[in-house]
């Protein structure tokens, strides 16, 4: 991958200056918007009758068409992954190609094995092949778990939303290897069974290991990879889990929504760009260690 300064610097001399007028226009027609639909509703309430909640209802209804027709007529989004992030990723890897329109399909999201859910949204790929024989593929992926009350009222909770990713293996991995980081909510569901302890107390502070194989699970995390692991995750805050099954590696980032543009900010965001800069990169690493290993391991 290229030197994130090199990629930002040539993004920002090309691309800023049109995405910031674009990003004001729209910021200003949206922001005149809000200030109109407070202050009818401010009027509406205080006259305390059935009229002044008409003027506060048909207010929402108006700012809500007012800005579908601010988004369509800047379309500040679509242009911002267009120019912003297609070109960034491309500079980032020329081996890399971004589809907005596109996901990852919830059938690979499952196999991973990270949790239940009963609905799933993708958007956002990326895709390409790492050292011409590795395939890489991730999106931001959101899924939610539904669940309806005595009364018949549904409540929808989201149960993770980030970057999902999958990742080719150099072998065939028999059963699983999981390495999980929310030491909460998933070792209540784990428990103890299939948990193994790694030789390294730092990695144990941070990651829970799941796998039917201890044996070929030590040999495959060597001490260089567990403290490739706890390295980003100290530094990037972010939690992440990591699931080898079959001939893929499986990994999610727990970032939130990704690839869009700040409304009421710098449109090209210095630490935004260089947080999806070193997940793409902590990716290609573990990816290149762990393929290293697997390679030179019998299994």
């Amino acid at each position: 991958m290229r030197n994130f300064n090199e990629v930002y610097e040539k993004l920002y001399a090309e691309k800023n200056e049109k995405l910031e007028l674009l990003r004001k226009q729209k910021a200003s027609k949206m922001l005149i918007v809000i200030i109109i639909t407070i202050v009818v509703s401010i009027i509406g309430v205080v006259t305390l009758s059935s009229f002044g909640f008409a003027i506060v209802f048909f207010a929402f209804i108006i700012a809500i068409i007012a800005t579908v027709g601010i988004s369509k007529k800047y379309n500040y989004t679509g242009t911002f992954k267009k120019e912003v992030i297609e070109t960034f990723i491309k500079e980032c890897d020329s081996n890399l190609n971004f589809y907005p329109e596109r996901g990852i399909s919830s059938n690979v999201y499952r196999q991973g094995e990270f949790e239940g859910y009963d609905n799933y949204y993708s958007e956002d790929l990326i895709e390409g092949i790492l050292d011409e024989k590795y395939k890489v593929e991730m999106s931001e992926v959101r899924t939610e778990d539904e669940s309806t009350d005595s009364d018949g009222d549904t409540t929808t909770t989201t149960v993770f939303h980030g970057i999902f990713g999958q990742v080719d293996c150099a072998k065939q991995i028999p059963g699983f290897i999981k390495i999980h980081s929310d030491k909460g909510f998933l070792g209540k569901v784990f428990g103890k069974k299939n948990k193994i302890e790694m030789d390294s107390s730092e990695f144990e502070k941070h990651f829970d290991v799941y796998t039917l194989n201890p044996i070929m699970t030590m040999q495959i995390l060597t001490s260089d990879i567990m403290e490739m692991l706890i390295e980003f995750k100290e530094k990037s805050k972010i939690k992440y889990e990591i699931t080898l099954k079959g001939a893929n590696m499986y990994i999610r980032f727990h970032t939130g929504g990704v690839f869009e543009p700040k409304l009421f900010g710098q449109s090209l965001d210095f630490d935004t760009l260089k947080k999806y800069y070193d997940i793409i990169e902590f990716i290609f690493r573990v990816t290149r260690a762990v393929n290293k290993v697997i390679a030179e391991t019998e299994i």
